[in-house]
């Protein structure tokens, strides 16, 4: 089997660079354009600023470091180059630090192509030093595959999809490599994923996706982080069945909003139906919205979560209870947007976000001619009373092919330093 899905892959793989090579000449009038993004972090300690957000490794804090972040990713599209509809993109991503490998973490190669007027296929081929599986439900991560010195190959993905009679048809063929060491021969494992979905005439959605030596859950690449690092498959050693979904959703009964999901899998059979509803009011300008789920089993039908919110402007009120219904143990929260547009300033926003007795999150966005500042604040609650956590105050430069944006950052004991830019060509 190990030698048969080898020998699968390297026809997949050298299909795909031949691809790649001949394809040109059956272009019309190709087009290149994209994306150049680099960020430079510098903080107190081994913290830095992804997507947003606050990223910090566990230091010792007597341990007096200045770490460095470095990360580069090349986007770049050429459009039309198998006639219209065919696109090639690579994508790459250089990081520095990253343990124990710095340097060029991932390297994907796409190509898009319309077959006729009902049919597209979509190719892609994954190197990178490593590669990571995590699946459900038992939720384990696994490291599959040794961080080599340079790339590897470690994945190739096919899909072809089709539409006929209002029904939408695709299959996916992917094949992880999980090899450990350089010198030993690809460990290939296969996994094939076919999804139908269509509309119905009330304007129902119906979808159903099987799944062969494939489950739920990711696979990334390199520092997993970035685009088309994160997949929602994750492939298993066998090849066997392993999971069947279907869904249905747009569809109502009594003016509720009604959707429907399933699973069976081969660990656990029947894994449950889950039925959420939806009821809106409108209460004089006010809105009041009942969300509920039911999760159906073989054995029994277990309430999911419910909840109640009430919206109107600038506020949205939430209340989340669990299976019990009881307000000690329901989750609140509080959410204001207000509308500054009297202000007549374009651009102006102020926001914020409670999750009572947790936290607090404040955003303000002050728009001036080039650059726009924003804050964001985040404070935790303690002892009844609100503590500033962490923060995040940015510059942001936009111009027609240049941005730029320089963020200071901190959380409790830490400071960040981060400069970003992004060139469009």
């Amino acid at each position: 089997m190990l030698l048969n899905r080898s020998k699968i892959a390297s026809i997949g793989t050298i299909a795909f660079l031949i691809f790649l090579l001949i394809a040109p000449l059956a272009g019309g009038d190709p087009a290149l354009e994209g994306t150049l993004k680099t960020g430079l972090s510098i903080a107190t300690r081994d913290c830095k600023v992804e997507y947003g957000s606050i990223v910090c490794s566990e230091i010792p804090e007597e341990e007096d470091e200045t770490p460095m972040f470095f990360e580069s990713l090349l986007d770049m599209e050429l459009s039309d180059i198998f006639g219209p509809g065919g696109d090639i993109r690579s994508i790459s991503e250089i990081y520095h630090p990253y343990t124990p490998y710095s340097g060029l973490t991932f390297q994907a190669l796409t190509s898009e192509t319309l077959l006729g007027e009902i049919a597209s296929m979509e190719n892609q081929i994954v190197f990178s030093p490593n590669i990571i599986l995590y699946t459900t439900p038992d939720k384990r991560t696994e490291w599959y595959g040794d961080t080599f010195e340079n790339l590897a190959f470690r994945r190739y993905k096919s899909s072809l999809e089709f539409g006929l009679v209002g029904l939408t048809a695709n299959t996916t063929l992917i094949l992880d490599n999980w090899q450990d060491e350089p010198e030993n021969q690809p460990d290939i494992n296969t996994g094939l994923i076919i999804e139908i979905s269509g509309e119905t005439d009330e304007e129902i959605l119906l979808e159903a996706e099987a799944r062969i030596g494939a489950k739920e859950g990711v696979t990334c690449f390199g520092n997993c982080l970035g685009p088309l690092k994160l997949q929602e498959i994750a492939i298993q050693e066998s090849i066997g069945f392993e999971e069947f979904l279907f869904s249905a959703d747009n569809f109502s009964f009594c003016e509720v909003d009604l959707s429907l999901s399933g699973k069976f899998s081969s660990d656990n059979g029947f894994n449950g139906m889950t039925v959420r509803g939806t009821r809106t009011w409108d209460l004089n300008g006010s809105k009041v919205t009942l969300a509920s789920s039911l999760s159906v089993t073989a054995v029994a039908f277990v309430p999911f979560g419910t909840s109640v919110t009430w919206s109107g402007d600038p506020f949205v009120i939430s209340i989340f209870f669990d299976e019990t219904y009881k307000l000690s143990n329901a989750s609140k929260s509080l959410q204001f947007n207000p509308d500054l547009r009297d202000l007549e300033i374009d651009g102006l926003k102020f926001g914020g976000q409670a999750l009572l007795d947790q936290q607090l999150n404040l955003n303000l966005t002050i728009p001036t001619d080039p650059v726009d500042f924003t804050a964001g604040l985040r404070f935790e609650h303690e002892n009844k009373f609100y503590s500033l956590n962490s923060g995040i105050l940015s510059a942001q430069l936009d111009q027609d092919s240049f941005g730029a944006k320089i963020i200071l950052a901190f959380r409790e004991n830490s400071k960040i330093i981060k400069i970003e830019t992004e060139l469009e060509f």
